[in-house]
């Protein structure tokens, strides 16, 4: 199994794994000697976190996968489409922006035509941009979405080691004294609900 970070809430932070080579545990060895501490000789068993760890991953693996993808393929798909239509605008315009200075500086057009056909274009230039920015953000996330399902199904069908699965998808875990544990994702695209 992995050997996962492990963190309680407490104010020392992190636990350390003890007995390596015999039954491992995680501890707060901050506040051990602490009676008033809530984590005050608190000890978790590796394998307990480790299993619980790899149960709420393959139980999120199935949520991630149950996911209906269609609706995102079709809008990648006119985003993509929306993307070039954009890119060519913004060409076009910074191409007339360009042939105006060039009339400006030819005397065909004078300076104050210039400047408001520049603001003009430069306006518009400047919306696409952001309207492009918006689709590529989307972009981002639907990467990170698929690749959020490829963890899935490699945990759920065990073609990738717990440590490397771990190690993919978790930050931390926080453990806390009752044996409620929380899982801190790497991504958020992970962590979907149903």
């Amino acid at each position: 199994m992995p050997c996962i970070r492990v963190n309680s809430l407490c104010r020392s932070g992190d636990m350390v794994l003890i007995n390596p080579d015999t039954q491992r545990v995680f501890r707060c060895m901050k506040t051990y000697a602490d009676k008033t501490a809530a984590c005050h000789k608190l000890k978790v068993a590796s394998t307990e976190v480790e299993n619980a760890v790899m149960t709420v991953i393959k139980k999120q693996a199935e949520v991630v996968l149950a996911c209906d993808d269609l609706t995102n393929i079709r809008k990648a798909s006119a985003d993509e489409r929306q993307a070039a239509a954009y890119e060519k605008q913004i060409s076009q315009l910074s191409e007339q922006r360009q042939q105006s200075y060039e009339r400006f500086l030819g005397n065909e057009v004078d300076r104050d035509a210039f400047h408001a056909q520049k603001a003009q274009l430069t306006a518009q230039i400047n919306r696409l941009t952001n309207q492009l920015a918006v689709i590529k953000q989307a972009e981002r996330e639907r990467g990170a979405n698929e690749k959020a399902a490829a963890l899935a199904g490699e945990a759920l069908n065990d073609t990738a080691t717990p440590k490397d699965i771990v190690n993919a998808l978790v930050e931390k875990v926080l453990v806390f004294p009752n044996n409620h544990i929380e899982i801190r994702w790497k991504f958020a695209n992970f962590a979907v609900n149903a």
